[in-house]
């Protein structure tokens, strides 16, 4: 990944992330669908916002200061780590009524395509996969109303 000029390498997985070589305990979490995400890097907590610029390029806004990340390779690793949830497992951003059920269990869905559609407050929100693979546990129906954070879908 590279940020103006600086380069770095970035890992994450399920158990640990490093940047250039040295673990940091870092975690991304996405709060909803328009590009905000809380960095939490050992006890300080800033609030991103991320911007896609194109293929694996992203405007990322730190409070008011601006870089250009490039991603060079992804693991597809986009759900949040939040402990007791697996990445892959999508939980509803808002609590809401569910309008619409795209998926079954057992469909091939890539990374973009719209899994449920919600409504709240006469506002609809679109839930798109964060990564491509195969539903394996589908948790509502059209009528339902998850409240905020329960278990949507979940992928193999």
């Amino acid at each position: 990944m590279s940020i103006g000029q600086k380069e770095y390498k970035v890992e994450i997985s399920e158990n640990v992330s490093r940047i250039n070589g040295e673990e940091v305990k870092a975690v991304l979490t996405k709060l909803g669908e328009r590009g905000l995400y809380l960095l939490k890097l050992g006890s300080r907590k800033r609030e991103l916002h991320v911007h896609s610029q194109g293929k694996n390029q992203y405007v990322v806004n730190n409070n008011g200061r601006f870089a250009l990340a490039r991603v060079e390779k992804s693991t597809g690793l986009k759900a949040s780590r939040i402990p007791g949830k697996r990445v892959g497992d999508i939980s509803a951003p808002i609590s809401g009524l569910v309008i619409s059920v795209n998926i079954k269990v057992g469909d091939l869905v890539s990374e973009g395509d719209v899994l449920v559609v919600m409504e709240s407050m006469k506002m609809q929100m679109m839930i798109k996969s964060p990564v491509s693979g195969k539903v394996s546990h589908l948790n509502v129906i059209p009528g339902s109303q998850p409240a905020k954070g329960e278990l949507l879908v979940r992928f193999e």
